[in-house]
């Protein structure tokens, strides 16, 4: 099972890092369901790149539908600063070695 036909080319994400993989079925003859996130870089590095991947397969059928969500890195980047926790560790003997803000 593979994106033949994804907006993000191939080489891109094989570099993503994989959040979810999973593989279900309800019956015997019923589809396999394939289901993918990933999490990556376009390949200018400009933007971060969400793709979650659904395909249905079956011996006689087969489809599949790719959702691609993509924000510029120096957004998320400025995001994360404004709204993640700040961690600052200085090395030992520093004074306040561990600071939790």
């Amino acid at each position: 099972m593979k994106v033949l036909h994804s907006k993000y080319p191939a080489h891109d994400i094989a570099r993503s890092l994989i959040l979810m993989q999973r593989t279900t079925t309800t019956g015997r003859d019923e589809p396999i369901i394939f289901q993918q996130s990933c999490l990556g870089l376009a390949q200018d590095q400009h933007q971060v790149v969400l793709r979650r991947y659904v395909e249905h397969y079956s011996p006689d059928s087969g489809h599949w539908v790719e959702y691609a969500h993509a924000v510029p890195t120096a957004e998320l980047i400025a995001w994360i600063m404004a709204h993640g926790q700040l961690r600052i560790a200085c090395s030992e003997g520093a004074e306040g070695s561990q600071v939790h803000v």
